[in-house]
């Protein structure tokens, strides 16, 4: 059983929100309602994962991730929040940010980012993603490009689409099987915002070409 920290200064969803999670059987969830106890969880407990506000007091979810990469920087963390601006996005990213879920969303697409972030992968909504992105094309200095928000094989899956690969043949170069490579890419046109393998292939071009800024501060 996984253990599971919610930081969350409102405590009516963290009641509901930790209880909905305990009620799985999958995870141990611990609670904090604010910044200064969570870092004394995260000091005496070291959990598998920490989910946290962006907006509490005391310097938010923002303040967590910056002390959890200064001390325990193999400690996992996802952002469960009502919204975030794209200045919050890629800051999070730039800290290592695992994922970002927004508390409007089904529970059990929540649960669900969750099991990928505790597998080791990494879980954006879109709606959290794709107004980053747009900050980043906008702003010549910004610092989010596409391919952090991709997992090592979602990567060599976008380069081979955009070599005019079709299912079945990525299957066969990757080992796979044609039906895990629809949920990479389902996976993927999630995370960058787009709908097709056309959109994908001009939003890879378009890192390609500059458009989007490609470094991180």
């Amino acid at each position: 059983m996984r253990n599971i920290l919610v930081v969350d200064d409102h405590p009516f969803f963290l009641h509901g929100f930790s209880q909905y999670l305990g009620d799985t059987k999958e995870f141990a969830v611990d609670t904090a309602l604010s910044v200064d106890e969570a870092i004394t969880k995260i000091d005496i407990a070291r959990p598998d994962l920490a989910m946290l506000d962006v907006t509490m007091h005391g310097g938010g979810g923002l303040r967590v991730l910056r002390y959890l990469r200064l001390h325990y920087p193999n400690v996992p963390a996802m952002f469960l929040t009502v919204h975030i601006d794209p200045e919050q996005t890629i800051e999070a990213m730039r800290l290592g940010i695992k994922g970002i879920a927004l508390k409007d969303s089904d529970p059990d697409v929540i649960i669900e980012g969750i099991n990928t972030v505790l597998a080791g992968g990494k879980w954006f909504e879109s709606g959290v993603t794709e107004p980053a992105l747009q900050y980043s094309i906008e702003r010549p200095t910004g610092t989010v490009r596409s391919d952090d928000l991709l997992t090592k094989r979602e990567r060599e899956i976008v380069d081979l689409v955009c070599l005019g690969l079709r299912n079945r043949q990525i299957a066969d170069r990757c080992d796979l099987t044609e039906g895990t490579v629809k949920i990479h890419l389902n996976s993927i046109y999630r995370k960058l915002g787009v709908a097709s393998r056309a959109e994908l292939i001009v939003n890879r071009e378009g890192m390609r070409s500059g458009k989007q800024d490609p470094t991180i501060n």
